[in-house]
Formats: C-alpha cells, structure tokens, sequence
C-alpha cells in the first residue's frame, strides 16, 4: 500500500510540474505561447525525441544508459532509406502499404540489431554501459557517414513524408504514434515478465541473480528495446525532414537524458515510470517552446539544459542521503 501511495503522490507531482510550467509560460507569453499554431508546433516536435526518452529510460532501469541512441536512430533510417529509394527504383508501382511496410520493418530492424550490439558489449563482454555506448555511438556514426559519404539521402514518397507532417484533425499523426508506443512501452515494463525482470536486475542485480534469472538475456533484451524505440525514431524524422543525414538530431540526446531523470527515473536503476516520463517529456517541449518564443539561442538552451540536469542529479543523489542520515540520527536517540 505504501508503494503505491508513493507512486501515485509522485504522478501528482510530475502532473503539477506541468502544469505550473504551462501556467507559467501561458501567464508570461499568453498571445503567442497559447495560440493553436504554437500548440500543434509542441504536439509536431514531441514524438522524435519523446520515443528516444522512452528508449532511454528502459536502458536506465538496468541501471545503464545508451549515448548511441541518437547514433543508431540515425543509422537506421539511412539504412531505410537505402532500402526505400532502391525498392522505389526498381519498382516504381509499388503502393502506398508496400513503401509504409518496407520504412517500418527496415528502420525497426536496423535499430533493434544496433541494440542487441550494445546488448552484448554490455551483458557478454562486461563493459560498462557509459563506455560501450559511447564507443558504438562513434561506430553507428561513422558507418553511416561512410554509407551516404557525409551526404544526406532526399526525396522519399509522400506516403513517407505524411507520417510526420499530417494531421488527425488537429492532432499529428506522429504524436498519434508517440501515444500508442508510450501505451506499448508502459504495458510492456508493467505487466510483462520481462519488465518485471528488467525493474528487478536494475534495483539489485546479485538479487536477480541468486533468484535465478538469466541477467546477460535481460540485459540483451532491454537494450533491444532501446535500439527497437530509436528505430521507430528515425522513422518520424527521416518523415519530418524528407531526409536523413549523419548528425540529425544530436540534440535530442541530452534532452532524452533530461526528460528521463526529469521524470524520475533513478540513475542507478530499477525505479522510474512511463507516465512520469510523460508528464516530463510535456514539461520540457514547453520549456523549449517558451525559450523558442523569447529567442533564446541554441547554446543557451543547453547551458539550461545542461544546469537542469545536474542539479536534478544533485537532488537525486543528496535527498536519499540526507533521508538515511536523519533515519541514523532518529535510530541513534531512540537507542540512548
């Protein structure tokens, strides 16, 4: 009962810090942050790099961190576009399913195999995650310079450009697709035996361990499912852009970053929601909107960004401490 008071207490949280932010914001810039173009702008841009958070956050609860995601996001939909424009040119008839279907399941797959890569440097060779990461995010970017020769690769198919840049109403298609991965993404953490697993190696992994669960297939899977999230990704922005190019997107990184430990998502793994993520991923696309509005530059969003971060770190490391220090401090005047 205590645990679940205390997630419902913190999904309140990370509700109010959205809506003191939008209130914020609306309050200070109510005319143009409030307007309808500016709302469906918020709802444009939060897919990309919202699916990346979710990618993130999964690799996190093992208590590890995939830097390659942006990398191999890129990587995959090169790779799909490849595929994409040979099948066009042999096969200038095709339908609109056949060219969805070859985007997907090419993207999908080069993102998933990127995945297992680092998958199995981190659960088969035993390197930590920041340093296996880090050295794939290298490789997956240099294959893919090396494949388009620094170029980018345009002119997909309208069916391809719709994904991103169309509309249900007045809600994107995209953020259409960001709800239902979001939806797939909590069930899967929430009531799968493999989330279950992947919550439990993250909190204590000798415990996994001695409770018998296979931690190297764990560890594979979950960094899949990273790699599975930036190739649905790059679908989303290979669609927004009409390209795709080495480097897109690098600055989604410390924003997937962010909007996970944002959201509560422990560093050292095993505790973190996807509705919390949510309400963070929310709160940081009005942030960026507001900045966008005020005209604030790109390197002063990241020295924000980048301040954010490390003080939200600050916290999640010193408020357990000074917890545990106060609970000493009440045990010791107990016991005189």
């Amino acid at each position: 009962m205590k645990q679940h008071n205390r997630s419902v207490s913190r999904v309140v949280y990370y509700i109010l810090m959205f809506v003191i932010v939008f209130a914020l914001f609306s309050l200070t810039i109510p005319g143009q942050f409030l307007s309808r173009f500016n709302l469906q702008s918020m709802a444009f841009q939060v897919p990309e790099f919202g699916i990346l958070a979710l990618g993130m956050m999964v690799a996190m609860l093992t208590a590890g961190i995939d830097l390659s995601i942006i990398a191999n996001a890129n990587l995959a939909g090169i790779m799909s576009a490849i595929c994409l424009l040979k099948v066009t040119e042999l096969y200038p008839n095709a339908g609109s399913l056949a060219i969805i279907l070859v985007t997907v399941v090419v993207a999908v797959i080069s993102g998933t195999i990127g995945g297992l890569f680092n998958g199995f440097l981190i659960s088969v060779l035993g390197i930590l995650p920041i340093l296996a990461t880090l050295g794939t995010m290298k490789l997956f970017e240099g294959l893919a310079t090396v494949v388009t020769r620094g170029r980018p690769i345009t002119g997909f198919p309208v069916e391809i450009q719709y994904i991103a840049n169309e509309t249900i109403g007045v809600v994107p298609v995209s953020f259409v697709i960001f709800l239902i991965v979001l939806a797939i993404v909590a069930l899967f953490l929430k009531k799968t035996p493999l989330g279950f697993k992947i919550y439990m190696l993250g909190s204590n992994e000798e415990a996994a361990r001695y409770s018998r669960l296979n931690n190297r297939a764990i560890l594979l899977r979950a960094y899949a499912v990273s790699g599975l999230m930036a190739g649905i990704a790059s679908i989303i922005m290979m669609s927004r852009f009409n390209s795709v190019k080495v480097g897109y997107g690098n600055s989604y990184l410390l924003q997937a970053v962010l909007v996970v430990i944002l959201g509560g998502t422990n560093p050292d793994g095993g505790e973190g929601d996807v509705f919390n993520a949510l309400f963070a991923i929310l709160t940081l696309q009005c942030i960026a909107s507001g900045f966008n509005i005020l005209g604030f530059t790109d390197y002063m969003r990241n020295v924000i960004y980048g301040s954010m971060l490390i003080i939200v770190l600050m916290f999640t490391i010193m408020v357990p401490r000074i917890r545990e220090m106060v609970k000493r401090k009440k045990e010791t005047v107990s016991i005189s």
